[in-house]
């Protein structure tokens, strides 16, 4: 039988860094400096990773964003690896144009511009880069020939959860611990004017199965959200034994939220802790 141990919350960290994808310059055509906000967010490391797709929209200004009717209408660019298909024909609307430029990751069919569904994966155990929603916007550029950045951020919350040896403990990591998080809503909707992600209203709390980056590390992405009932919201389960979190806790858009969880000799005194928020998720 699964024996269960809970344990309490008790503050939170990061780091931030800039990565890039010159899309290359030509006279007349419209160039896009592709920036991703945090290398991290991809498995393997690297900026944008091969197979990656983005929605692009850009309006001639001072006209809204629209499901359609833009000058380009939701335009799937996919990274190669070394460029971006599907972007090397994009033209001004005209010299004299002024336009605002939208784009976002992952692309996706898009039947509302300021409610359009969006889900995080439940199980992330393979990675969390499919679950990661990224917004930015350039609003009012002039006509150049120069590259435009385009610049990313984060609009959901990171978990990252590192294993910490206490003072008792000997020996290795346990590798067969599996991390889960409970009781969040993985449904929301976003608004590509703003970027910004609302939890499903009537949503209904579920697991998500955290991704292993390493021996001591475990990460997973969540829909922004407040946790409001003491309920429990994390659990390892290591050798047939399940440890439980039970705390309140307010997950910030583009934040990542690190925990320290320490492990001892007994496993009554195995805890979780908030390590405190270092700063944005970018």
């Amino acid at each position: 039988m699964k024996r269960i141990v809970y344990i309490f919350l008790g503050v939170a960290s990061l780091l931030s860094c800039q990565r890039q994808t010159v899309v290359a310059d030509e006279a007349g055509k419209l160039n896009i400096l592709f920036i991703h906000p945090d290398a991290k967010t991809k498995v393997t490391n690297t900026e944008f990773e091969s197979g990656d797709a983005i929605g692009l929209y850009v309006v001639e200004s001072p006209a809204p964003l629209q499901v359609s009717g833009n000058f380009i209408n939701n335009l799937q660019a996919t990274f190669n690896g070394t460029n971006w298909t599907g972007s090397s024909s994009l033209r001004w609307p005209s010299n004299t144009s002024t336009c605002d430029l939208y784009g976002y990751y992952p692309h996706m069919e898009v039947t509302s511009i300021v409610a359009n569904p969006f889900s995080v994966s439940k199980d992330q155990s393979s990675g969390i880069g499919t679950s990661d929603f990224i917004w930015g916007k350039v609003a009012g550029q002039e006509y150049t020939t120069a590259p435009i950045p385009l610049v990313f951020q984060h609009k959901l919350s990171k978990i990252t959860l590192n294993l910490v040896k206490g003072d008792t403990y000997e020996g290795d990591y346990p590798s067969d611990a599996t991390f889960y998080i409970h009781g969040t809503i993985p449904d929301a909707t976003v608004d590509l004017t703003t970027g910004s992600v609302t939890k499903k209203m009537y949503g209904r709390g579920q697991t998500i199965t955290c991704h292993k980056v390493s021996e001591s590390q475990y990460e997973a992405i969540i829909i922004p959200q407040r946790i409001a009932t003491r309920t429990p919201l994390f659990e390892m389960v290591s050798h047939g034994v399940s440890y439980l979190v039970e705390g309140t806790f307010n997950f910030k858009p583009g934040i990542n939220h690190t925990f320290e969880v320490t492990l001892n000799a007994s496993t009554e005194s195995i805890r979780i802790e908030i390590g405190g928020e270092i700063g944005d998720w970018q």
